[in-house]
C-alpha cells in the first residue's frame, strides 16, 4: 500500500491545487494545516475551512472525476499523502466497510459544516450589501455639508491671515478629507473593489506620519521603530497610513495601559518587497479565531468593534499587489505586510 501513496511536501502559502483545475487524487494531511477556499467577491479567495493533521481533502475528484470545486493551499509547511484512483480502489478492496463508513461519516460532517458556512456567507454578504447602500446614501447626503465646510475654511484662510486661524482651518480641512476618505474606503470594500491614488513617498516620511498613532501608545507602552530601509514606496499614502493606524490601535488596545509592554515596527527590504513587521507583547489572538481574523465582521476582545478594520486593511494591501499575514501566541502578535518596492 505504501507504494500507492505519494508523499508531497508544500511550503507555507503554496497552492496544492486550484479551483476548476482537473482532479484525479485526494490528499491525507500528515503534518501541518491546509486552507480550503473559493473565489468570492471581486475574485478574492473566501475561506471555507481549515484542515489539520489526520484530515483529508480533494476526495470528490475520486468520486465524480470532475474539476476541483475549491482551492487548497498550505497554511504552514505541510506533509501530505497523495492517493490516486488506483490507490483508492486498492483501499476499497482491502477494507471496504471501514473505509466507506469513515468516508461517509467524514463527508456528512463536512457537508454540515459547509452548509453552515454557506449560510454565514450569505448573511455576511447581505450585511455588506446593506452597509454599502447605507454608506452610499449617507455620502450623497453629506456632499452639501462638506462643500459648505470646505468653502467656509477657504474664506477663513483668505480673509484671516493670523497663525491660529490658518492652523485651525487646516485642521478642519484635513479632518473633512479624512472623513471623506474613510467613508469612500468603506464603500469600496463593500463593493469588492479598492481604488488607489498611487504616489511616491519615502519610508522615513511615511513613518513620521505614523508618529501621532505611536504617541497614543506612550507613556505606558514602549514604542520601538527600526528603519532598515529608507527608500521609496509607490503607494496610496493615505490608505496605507490608515492600515497601520488600525494595526497600531489594535495592538494598543490589546496590550492596555500596562508598563513594560512593547510595540515594535521594523521596516526592511527583502528582494523586491518592502517588509513591515508590526509586533506587540500583548496576550495574543486565540488560535480558534486566528484563521478567520481577516473575515468581515470577525471581531475579538472589543465591545464596540465592527469587525471590518482588518478585512479593509487586507483589501488595501492586496490592491497594492502586496500581502498581509499574522502570527500570534501568548507572547504577542505580529502582522507582516509586504509591499512591492518601486522598480
Amino acid at each position: 500500500m505504501q507504494r500507492k501513496i505519494d508523499i508531497v511536501h508544500c511550503e507555507p502559502g503554496e497552492v496544492i491545487f486550484a479551483e476548476d483545475e482537473p482532479g484525479d487524487s485526494m490528499f491525507l494531511i500528515g503534518e501541518g494545516s491546509v486552507k480550503i477556499s473559493k473565489r468570492g467577491r471581486a475574485g478574492q479567495q473566501e475561506t471555507l475551512a481549515f484542515l489539520l493533521a489526520g484530515d483529508f481533502f480533494g476526495e470528490m475528484a475520486l468520486v465524480d472525476s470532475g474539476k476541483r470545486s475549491a482551492q487548497a493551499a498550505a497554511v504552514e509547511a505541510v506533509t501530505l499523502g497523495r492517493i490516486d484512483r488506483e490507490g483508492w480502489d486498492l483501499l476499497l478492496r482491502l477494507a471496504p466497510h471501514e473505509v466507506l463508513n469513515n468516508f461517509t461519516r467524514s463527508i456528512t460532517r463536512r457537508l454540515r459544516d459547509n452548509n453552515q458556512k454557506f449560510i454565514e456567507e450569505m448573511m455576511r454578504n447581505e450585511r455588506l450589501a446593506l452597509l454599502g447602500s447605507t454608506i452610499g446614501a449617507v455620502m450623497h447626503d453629506m456632499n452639501n455639508p462638506i462643500m459648505c465646510i470646505r468653502g467656509a475654511c477657504e474664506v477663513m484662510r483668505a480673509t484671516l491671515h493670523d497663525e491660529l486661524t490658518s492652523k485651525m482651518s487646516g485642521l478642519i480641512r484635513d479632518a473633512v478629507e479624512k472623513m471623506e476618505a474613510m467613508t469612500k474606503e468603506l464603500l469600496d470594500f463593500t463593493r469588492g473593489k479598492t481604488q488607489l491614488n498611487l504616489q511616491n513617498v519615502g519610508v522615513s516620511e511615511f513613518l513620521r506620519q505614523l508618529e501621532p498613532d505611536f504617541a497614543r501608545c506612550r507613556p505606558f507602552i514602549d514604542v520601538r521603530v527600526e528603519m532598515l530601509y529608507d527608500g521609496l514606496l509607490h503607494v496610496d499614502r493615505h490608505r496605507l497610513l490608515r492600515v497601520f493606524a488600525n494595526l497600531i490601535r489594535n495592538a494598543r488596545e490589546a496590550i492596555g495601559p500596562k508598563e513594560g509592554n512593547i510595540v515594535r515596527l521594523i521596516v526592511r527590504k527583502i528582494d523586491a518587497q518592502v517588509r513591515f513587521e508590526l509586533s506587540d507583547t500583548g496576550p495574543g489572538i486565540p488560535a480558534e479565531i486566528l484563521p478567520r481574523i481577516f473575515e468581515p465582521f470577525m471581531t475579538h476582545g472589543k465591545t464596540n468593534g465592527t469587525g471590518l478594520g482588518l478585512p479593509i486593511s487586507k483589501a488595501v494591501v492586496e490592491a497594492h499587489g502586496g500581502t498581509i499575514t499574522v502570527s500570534s501566541s501568548e507572547r504577542g502578535t505580529t502582522f507582516t505586510i509586504d509591499i512591492p518596492a518601486p522598480a
